[in-house]
């Protein structure tokens, strides 16, 4: 019991260091933005992912959203909306809005935090496509026909 009880303090640990990351990465991309000065197709992206991840919430409802990589406790898939081609819209949608920040006002810094970015919300969506596969009989037919994080790519 003792070891079943620290692996998944370990596992919760892990969860939330991936959250804190993507948090800290995404304002630090945010504050070295020039807010006020931004491009018009920069604004575009944001805006557009902006709307996918609001439509990934509705979508997916308040109770059955989590920030963690972790499968809420009363949780029920979905496979409708954004979901129908997307298994993380949520995090297609901060990839839409964070590229084209980086890239519409450039610094190797900048592309370091994007970067990072990037595969912390990789490794966030292995993680969690571990537990949804525990979670969900159906997901592993819902993975076959879908795509992970970019439309008709992966």
């Amino acid at each position: 019991m003792f070891n079943t009880t620290r692996m998944g303090l370990r596992k919760s640990l892990l969860a939330w260091m991936l959250v804190f990351m993507q948090f800290v990465l995404i304002g630090l991309i945010v504050l070295t933005s020039p807010l006020f000065s931004l491009k018009l197709w920069v604004i575009c992206s944001i805006m557009l992912g902006i709307a996918l991840g609001l439509y990934s919430i509705y979508t997916i409802r308040i109770g059955n959203f989590n920030i963690t990589p972790d499968v809420s406790p009363h949780g029920q898939m979905v496979a409708s909306g954004p979901y129908r081609i997307l298994r993380h819209p949520m995090y297609t949608a901060i990839l839409i809005t964070i590229w084209p920040m980086v890239a519409g006002h450039f610094s190797y810094l900048r592309l370091a935090f994007a970067i990072l970015l990037t595969l912390v919300l990789i490794v966030k969506l292995h993680i969690e496509e571990g537990y949804l596969k525990k979670a969900f009989i159906p997901y592993m037919e819902y993975t076959r026909n879908t795509y992970k994080l970019i439309p008709f790519i992966w």
